[in-house]
């Protein structure tokens, strides 16, 4: 009551001092406001800690838990990690524009942070994903399905004694490989050893890559700068050998592992550019297993599980059948083969292992002058005509290519040397060919329906469709199909497979019947559309 007495009887002057007062709190707040750090969406948030504590092992002996929430007040925890010295970090990638708040602690008391930061509007792509509306295929968040163009390379990409720009008289090994790559269209790398060095000869055996376990801070911030690069010049990664890669040095004690995996992801999931691979290559190979199918669901499980953001997971399976396609952590799957020169043979092994929520990762399925494949084939190599049939078969299967030129095993050729003199350009050009064109037709909304076509007369046929508005389908040789259609009419448009520029367009068709390839060329891509759209 005192108190609403000495406000009511307040003098003018004393009025106008407390209005001054406010106005003055109030710029102070604007300011404030206007201080705050921006970060575009999808950008990577960072902020760093000093904690002066000595600690016997840092990365053991405490945790740094940090709450993010939201601007429609929603929260997320994570945590940070230990960066070297007196340092820790906390990385985050914000969905929502608005004013971000946080507070981290550490979790033996010692004093922490907390603070705030304004996520605002960016031309930023979102972080790869599964398609929200069409899961057969990968997407953006925020954005719809990307079409993968991928490309492996081998051991020696993170290798410091293949690219250390300090000795190297030649100049930058690195960046004149990634400049080709952006060049010739790839947007994403398969990269052989990546968070582990695979130490086999001829394979990373040499080769100075990051050594991740035991943890060490500087070797993942080595890491770190080129994947830094390959985000900025907007690479999708893969890491052909996953977390826990074949023939490196991984923990193998569950404790061990799960701190590995924590401080990888307190690290790396804030990149919107990463999928995410358990092991590789091949935990499961006949007569050669390093895991077991349950430590690769433990892990799978766990990683999962502990990824706030949700990036797509997946193993690296042997040639065959996917033994996870149905495991719940897995989100997209990967495969590698059938690796043959037989279409139907092809399709049948793609499609039979492509759940239909699940984008497909078409790995080891199509690598020119790779002794496996060409063994496969009674060692013939893949002709021009079979690099682009079986690209185009892919891709009309809602599978992801992961091309390779390789000159014996998956480390070799130019896919090893990652020497822009040593590619066989011309292998290159047929599969970015085959790419322009499907980027030219409408396949976002689409999903396989091989039982939508009946072939009257040439070879094997695959499709996708979305019914009642698009049919598209491949042939890999002239002849004659029937189409089974909803509704009507269709336009009618032929696209000769080996030279896109060359389009027929014969009319339309009420019930896709009868229809036939030119006269003339050898492979040809059927294109149906709504007449009313």
């Amino acid at each position: 009551m005192k108190t609403r007495l000495a406000f009511r009887f307040f003098s003018p002057a004393l009025t106008l001092v407390a209005f001054v007062a406010l106005g003055a709190l109030g710029a102070l707040a604007a300011r404030a406001a206007e201080a705050l750090s921006q970060v575009g969406r999808w950008a990577r948030f960072e902020s760093a800690i000093t904690n002066a504590k000595s600690y016997r092992d840092p990365y053991r002996d405490v945790t740094l838990d940090v709450t993010y929430t939201r601007p429609n007040g929603s929260s997320v925890a994570f945590w940070g990690f230990y960066d070297g010295d007196a340092t820790w970090r906390l990385r985050f990638l914000p969905d929502q524009t608005g004013v971000w708040r946080w507070t981290a602690k550490f979790s033996d008391g010692s004093p922490a942070a907390s603070g705030a930061f304004e996520c605002v509007p960016s031309h930023l792509p979102g972080p790869i994903s599964v398609d929200a509306q069409n899961p057969w295929w990968f997407g953006r968040k925020d954005g719809g399905p990307m079409l993968i163009r991928a490309l492996h390379v081998g051991d020696r990409f993170f290798a410091k004694n293949w690219d250390d720009a300090a000795t190297d008289a030649d100049g930058n090994k690195r960046a004149a490989f990634l400049d080709w790559a952006e060049k010739q269209g790839y947007n994403t790398l398969s990269i052989a050893s990546h968070y582990l060095n695979r130490a086999a000869k001829g394979r990373g055996e040499g080769w100075d890559t990051p050594k991740l376990w035991p943890l060490d801070a500087a070797e993942y911030q080595r890491m770190e700068r080129i994947l830094d690069d390959l985000a900025a010049r907007r690479f999708l990664v893969f890491p052909f050998a996953g977390f826990f890669g074949r023939a490196s040095n991984f923990p193998r004690d569950p404790a061990d592992q799960s701190l590995y995996i924590r401080y990888s992801l307190a690290r790396l999931a804030a990149s919107g550019n990463l999928l995410f691979n358990i092991a590789g290559p091949e935990p499961l190979l006949r007569n050669n297993t390093f895991l077991s199918a349950d430590e690769v669901n433990r892990l799978g499980t766990a990683i999962a599980a502990l990824d706030p953001f949700r990036h797509p997971i997946s193993v690296h399976n042997p040639t065959g059948d996917d033994a996870f396609k149905d495991s719940p952590w897995l989100t997209y799957g990967t495969l590698q083969g059938p690796k043959t020169f037989d279409r139907r043979k092809l399709a049948d092994g793609l499609l039979r292992n492509h759940h239909p929520q699940k984008p497909l990762l078409a790995q080891e399925t199509l690598w020119s002058g790779n002794s496996i494949h060409m063994r496969a084939n009674q060692g013939a190599d893949y002709s021009d005509a079979d690099l682009r049939k079986n690209a185009f078969t892919i891709h009309f299967c809602a599978a992801n290519l992961v091309f390779a030129d390789n000159d014996g095993d998956s480390s070799t050729g130019f896919t090893g040397t990652m020497d822009p003199k040593d590619c066989r350009q011309a292998r290159h050009d047929i599969v970015k060919r085959v790419w322009d064109t499907i980027a030219t037709l409408p396949w976002q909304r689409t999903a396989p329906h091989p039982e939508f076509v009946e072939v009257v007369s040439g070879g094997a046929a695959s499709c996708l469709a979305r019914p009642g508005e698009s049919y598209l389908v491949y042939l890999e040789s002239r002849g004659s199909v029937n189409v089974r259609v909803e509704g009507g009419p269709y336009t009618v448009e032929w696209i000769n497979a080996q030279d896109s520029s060359d389009c027929r367009r014969p009319g339309t068709t009420r019930d896709g019947a009868r229809l036939a390839t030119p006269a003339e060329g050898d492979d040809w891509v059927l294109v149906l559309r709504a007449a009313s759209r």
